[in-house]
C-alpha cells in the first residue's frame, strides 16, 4: 500500500481500496501500513497494524500451501488478537462515554460470529476457508478502519487518548 494515499472518504474510494489490498493478499503481496488507515490514536494504529500483520500470515500460509495445522495456529491467533483489539477498544467508548459504543460493539459481535463461522467450517475440514477468511478479513478491516473507527477518533484525541 502506497504511504501517499490521500485520506479515505468516500464508499467508492474505500471499495477500490479494499479490492486491490484484497487482490494483494490472495497473490501472498504483503499488506503494507498505510497513513490512510490511521484513527490518530497510537494505540489502536498499532493493534490494526497487529491485525494486518495476522492478515499477512494468513496470506502467506495460503499462497505457500501450508499445512491445516499451520493454517489454523494463524487463524486461531487472528481470532484471539481480533477479540483482544474488540475488548480493548470497547473498554475505552465505555469508560469515556462515547454516545455510538452500542453500535460498534454489535459491528465486532457481527464480525466475531463470521470468524467464528469460518472456524468450525475449518475444525470440519474444509480447506476452502482460508482463501474466504482471507478476503473477508482484508474486506472487513479495510471498511470498518475507515468507516466506524473513523468515526471515533475525534471523540478519542478530544478525551486524550493517545
Amino acid at each position: 500500500m502506497d504511504a501517499r494515499i490521500d485520506p479515505i472518504t468516500s464508499v467508492a474510494d474505500q471499495l477500490k481500496l479494499a479490492d486491490t489490498l484484497a487482490a494483494r493478499a490472495a497473490e501472498g503481496l504483503p499488506l503494507e501500513w498505510s497513513d490512510a488507515l490511521s484513527v490518530g490514536v497510537g494505540t489502536i494504529d498499532g493493534q490494526h497494524r497487529v491485525l494486518i500483520a495476522y492478515i499477512n500470515q494468513l496470506s502467506g500460509a495460503i499462497t505457500r500451501t501450508q499445512s491445516s495445522a499451520q493454517l489454523g495456529q494463524v487463524l486461531v491467533g487472528l481470532e484471539g488478537y481480533t477479540r483482544l483489539h474488540f475488548h480493548y477498544e470497547e473498554r475505552l467508548f465505555k469508560r469515556l462515554g462515547w454516545p455510538d459504543a452500542e453500535e460498534h460493539a454489535l459491528a465486532h459481535r457481527m464480525f466475531e460470529r463470521q470468524l467464528g463461522d469460518f472456524r468450525t467450517r475449518f475444525a470440519g475440514g474444509d480447506m476452502s476457508v482460508g482463501p474466504q477468511v482471507l478476503n473477508f478479513m482484508v474486506r472487513w478491516l479495510t471498511g470498518h478502519i475507515l468507516s466506524e473507527d473513523m468515526s471515533y477518533s475525534e471523540f478519542l484525541r478530544a478525551h486524550h487518548v493517545v
